[in-house]
């Protein structure tokens, strides 16, 4: 069905109510109740308001395995903890306006059948029994829109009628859908806005971003409006919103989790691969899901996952890690790199051996992996919008302009693309020679951004620091490491210059604007090294001992 052109305003308003009729008013905080507008930090506002009853706080402040510890002693029922998790979600999305499509009822309603079936059989469904998983907007679920931000797809169709592989396989093992979260038009930008439900806004900080695509699911997991959320990452979707709002996250190698059955931005596109992976608050939540996921034999139903069960590494006692604090196309504001200088020094006095890193070919693979996504001309993303109107959002200009290359060009980034994968590990393996033990690197910790959350509106162009880790396919965890403070974290004298780009970033910068937001770095392993990544984060974790 294609709706009529011109019409993308009301549409997205049809959408918008149909949604909004389906959150429980007894779980909504009056308008007037809400901290005001100008109250940027809302972190621990659900906590102190009241409208949580103390066993609602206990359930959502708790960790996945608590959770699913405490149905299987019958301490909560699913019932309970379905429940708590809706009430909170609702009031996240108040502060932050992060979900896209509710289904509560359905949830409470597979909650009761699972506590049945536990009563009735003395059985679990699977090891995730009970447990509530929120899902980016881009996972099909049964009977569910999935809209991807464009106003086209609000109808169209008006529900799949198929699970996605990953939603099939976590249902299997007893986890409970109940939300699908804000990503911007396509998941093409790194802020989550879009026409049809609007921007979503950083608990930390509600002047800054919540990051993109995946920012809808950052931002609720930030306020515990769920325990472990899933969310894709084509340039660094996963890993922008997970360091905008200080939490900790995988994007996997393609093949590992499978990606069969959710909807893209940009179906057909296979030069750089989309990939999904979970965004938590904590680190044990994080292994969780991943063991989770593998235990289902995932490679059975896509074709394109590889069969690597998940696997027990052992990591060497002093790490071998290489830092590139700046990656010489836009420089860092000042709290990132300070908390570049905080990894820096806590790995040094822990013993580990520490080397500089320089970004030779990230500008020309980030070059790359953008005139993939523009490949087509931006005929998929202008053909959806132009069917009812919509109008491209700034950032998106490109994909109005852009020519359509050739398949001989296209080849011939492709040969580009795969000489500097093979010269990125040669150089990888040669990190021997720098390095005390003689050993390559173990991994590279770098800035995910040049900000600690971008100012609404304002993240420009680059991706730089995530998009040509897509292109070699690394493993990367994001881990968090402190506050952007407007006493710690003064403005540059001047600009680096290294761009049009970068020069935007430095005149941005306000230490008084930016004051709360998440520093948070990521650590980049190499291929299928998921698991060596999360116990490298283990390492990490214990060093900066982060919290709110």
């Amino acid at each position: 069905m294609t709706v009529p052109k011109h019409s993308y305003k009301d549409i997205a308003a049809k959408k918008v109510k149909l949604r909004n009729a389906k959150f429980n008013a007894k779980w909504l905080v009056p308008e007037d109740q809400l901290p005001s507008p100008d109250t940027k930090d809302v972190l621990n506002w659900i906590e102190s308001s009241g409208n949580l009853t103390d066993k609602e706080l206990k359930i959502t402040g708790s960790i996945a395995e608590t959770i699913l510890d405490n149905i299987k002693t019958k301490e909560w029922t699913a019932y309970d903890v379905a429940s708590a998790f809706c009430h909170r979600a609702s009031i996240a999305h108040q502060l932050t306006n992060c979900l896209t499509e509710v289904f509560f009822d359905e949830a409470l309603e597979r909650a009761t059948e699972l506590d049945k079936y536990y009563e009735d059989t003395g059985k679990l469904v699977g090891p995730l029994h009970g447990l509530p998983i929120s899902l980016k907007d881009n996972f099909n679920i049964k009977g569910k829109a999935t809209t991807v931000g464009i106003v086209n797809f609000c109808f169209n169709p008006e529900y799949f009628e198929e699970d996605a592989v990953l939603v099939k396989l976590l249902r299997e093992q007893g986890a409970v859908f109940y939300v699908k979260t804000n990503v911007p038009v396509a998941m093409m930008m790194p802020e989550s806005i879009n026409h049809i439900w609007g921007n979503t806004t950083n608990p930390m900080n509600r002047l800054l971003s919540s990051g993109g695509s995946s920012g809808g699911e950052a931002a609720l997991i930030k306020l515990k409006g769920s325990v472990i959320g899933v969310g894709s990452d084509i340039g660094g979707s996963i890993r922008i919103p997970a360091s905008f709002q200080n939490l900790y996250a995988i994007r996997p190698t393609f093949g590992r989790f499978p990606t069969y059955g959710a909807r893209s931005g940009l179906p057909g596109l296979e030069s750089v691969n989309s990939v999904n992976g979970p965004l938590t608050n904590t680190l044990e939540d994080l292994e969780l899901y991943c063991k989770s996921v593998l235990a289902c034999e995932p490679w059975l139903h896509d074709g394109k996952c590889i069969e690597i069960p998940w696997r027990k590494v052992q990591i060497p006692e002093k790490l071998n890690i290489a830092i590139c604090g700046d990656d010489l196309i836009t420089r860092p504001t000042p709290p990132v790199r300070r908390g570049i200088s905080i990894i820096k020094e806590a790995l040094i006095k822990d013993g580990h051996d520490v080397i500089d890193w320089e970004p030779i070919d990230h500008l020309r693979l980030a070059q790359i992996c953008t005139s993939f996504f523009l490949s087509d001309g931006g005929v998929h993303i202008t053909k959806e919008t132009d069917a009812t109107g919509e109008t491209l959002f700034p950032y998106m200009t490109n994909y109005g302009t852009s020519p359509e290359l050739k398949v001989s060009e296209l080849w011939k980034l492709h040969a580009e693309r795969t000489t500097l994968i093979k010269k990125y590990l040669d150089r990888w393996l040669a990190s021997g020679s720098l390095t005390k033990n003689g050993k390559p690197i173990d991994a590279i910790i770098m800035p995910t951004t040049p900000f600690a959350g971008n100012p609404n509106g304002k993240y420009h162009d680059s991706v730089a620091y995530t998009s040509p880790f897509n292109l070699l396919d690394y493993s990367v965890g994001i881990f968090p490491v402190t506050r952007a403070n407007k006493d710690l974290d003064p403005v540059d004298d001047s600009s680096s210059n290294y761009t049009p780009t970068d020069t935007k970033i430095w005149r941005d910068y306000n230490p008084e604007e930016s004051h709360g937001g998440a520093v948070a770095l990521q650590i980049i392993g190499r291929k299928f090294q998921e698991e060596k990544v999360i116990e490298m984060l283990k390492v990490i974790t214990k060093l900066i001992n982060y919290s709110d």
